[in-house]
């Protein structure tokens, strides 16, 4: 499966479905019967202490309700879900652990992370699918599948932020031809304008625009966090500049000044 189309059946399982977080399922729906075998199956997760309060609220979902853990939502779609049969195409049943040691290219930098690679932390999976963003069915939060946000790459507004501890290629996913992100075409920006963190008589934040945008997402790629990409030079976009000034030089190897003013020389040096 290519990359691009395992992202997109990804996406549409919460657009099409109501799901919900469930310890050792691939999509199938919350029926009685299927919460019991599971129950069974993994009794310390579903009824823990002995009290089936987790197995209860389960039971009470809608009936077509679709169950996931988090690497049940990365075999399901390989599984061809919703149409999904055990172990086909050649993807064998994965735990959370197995499926990041079949990974290939592993890495811990985010700055070279492709859309369709797996999202690692000790006990949880996930996956990437670009713009800084992760699709996972977590026990966290709200319970279910997800867009979150990978924090490794900076915040997004309105989503709930995971910091991932490396990323690598799925061994069942086709990656060529794709460009890695962020890309590597370095535009004339010396005609790009001088941004600087500044605000009016009410507070408010007045550099914005698309170029406070493309700053932070340069900042984001060069691993300083500008706390979301939202066009606006608040404080911790200028934090990040600051900081970023601090740790770099220029194209000719000299240090940069220090003093929250993107000009040509940091332009250039988000770019280097």
């Amino acid at each position: 499966m290519k990359s691009a189309e395992f992202i997109q059946r990804l996406i549409e399982i919460p657009q099409k479905y109501k799901t919900a977080y469930a310890k050792g399922t691939f999509g199938q729906r919350a029926t009685n019967g299927t919460l019991d075998a599971k129950a069974k199956q993994y009794p310390a997760w579903y009824i823990p202490n002995g009290v089936p309060t987790r197995l209860n609220r389960l039971k009470a979902l809608p009936d077509d309700t679709r169950l996931f853990d988090c690497c049940g939502l990365v075999k399901a779609v390989a599984w061809n879900f919703p149409n999904t049969v055990y172990t086909s195409n050649g993807v064998k049943d994965y735990s959370d652990q197995t499926m990041w040691d079949a990974c290939t290219d592993k890495s811990q930098s985010f700055t070279q992370i492709q859309p369709g690679e797996l999202l690692w932390m000790q006990g949880h999976v996930g996956v990437y699918i670009g713009e800084g963003k992760a699709i996972e069915c977590t026990g966290s939060w709200e319970s279910k599948v997800m867009i979150t946000c990978v924090q490794n790459m900076g915040t997004i507004n309105g989503l709930h932020a995971r910091r991932w501890t490396g990323h690598g290629k799925l061994p069942f996913i086709e990656y060529t031809g794709q460009q890695k992100e962020p890309t590597q075409t370095v535009p004339d920006y010396s005609k790009y304008p001088v941004l600087r963190f500044t605000k009016n008589k009410q507070g408010r934040y007045t550099t914005r625009g698309e170029y406070v945008k493309i700053l932070q997402r340069l900042l984001i790629a060069k691993g300083y966090d500008p706390k979301g990409v939202d066009g606006v030079f608040g404080p911790g976009c200028n934090a990040a500049v600051l900081r970023f000034q601090k740790e770099n030089t220029d194209t000719n190897g000299k240090k940069l000044e220090v003093d929250g003013c993107v000009g040509p020389k940091t332009w250039g040096a988000l770019y280097k």
